[in-house]
């Protein structure tokens, strides 16, 4: 999963610019992931033809690789606010920029906005690899990357400071998952 992991962030480092890969690669060369298996269980009762079973959230990582099962269920924002599913496809891996992401290509990059509902009252599995910054990485946008004559967005940051203010922003275990890097280092421009 690493190895996709880089594979892929080169193919979005060479779309954001010529020859961006190859400048900028290197800032991603001490990531890390992990992978998660989670299981959705059913509620006990599902009277409604839906249930939440994740609300709305971005990802803190810089990428996303998600496998889900044939029950489906995820849902991502599009920019006009309208929730689409993600049906599942044999042989296909979801790819979610993150919130790390996003501030370090200063928003040219947006964290996908996204959920998980219950339509089925069976448990839902997905696998999902976080790919990361290391803790101690100071996230800042390069020049290049911010464009002449455009602002920077987001104030520089250390990731595993980033990574706290979400933990400590969360009730529960996934009441209140609406913090981004935005209300964390966004200069509000």
């Amino acid at each position: 999963m690493t190895k996709l992991s880089e594979r892929i962030i080169q193919i979005v480092l060479m779309c954001l610019g010529e020859n961006f890969g190859r400048k900028f690669g290197s800032q991603f060369s001490n990531c890390h992931g992990y992978l998660r298996i989670i299981n959705y269980s059913p509620f006990e009762s599902m009277k409604q033809k839906e249930v939440e079973g994740l609300g709305m959230h971005t990802d803190m990582s810089c990428m996303t690789i998600v496998y889900q099962d044939a029950i489906g269920g995820l849902q991502v924002r599009s920019k006009e606010g309208t929730w689409m599913d993600i049906n599942p496809c044999d042989d296909s891996l979801v790819v979610n920029i993150g919130d790390l992401m996003q501030a370090w290509s200063n928003g040219k990059l947006r964290s996908s906005e996204h959920r998980v509902v219950l339509k089925q009252p069976v448990n839902r599995f997905s696998l999902a690899f976080f790919w990361c910054f290391e803790d101690e990485k100071l996230v800042y946008t390069p020049d290049e990357v911010v464009g002449e004559g455009d602002l920077r967005i987001y104030k520089p940051f250390v990731c595993a400071d980033y990574v706290k203010f979400r933990e400590n922003s969360e009730k529960g275990k996934f009441e209140k998952v609406g913090f981004t890097v935005k209300d964390f280092a966004g200069t509000g421009d």
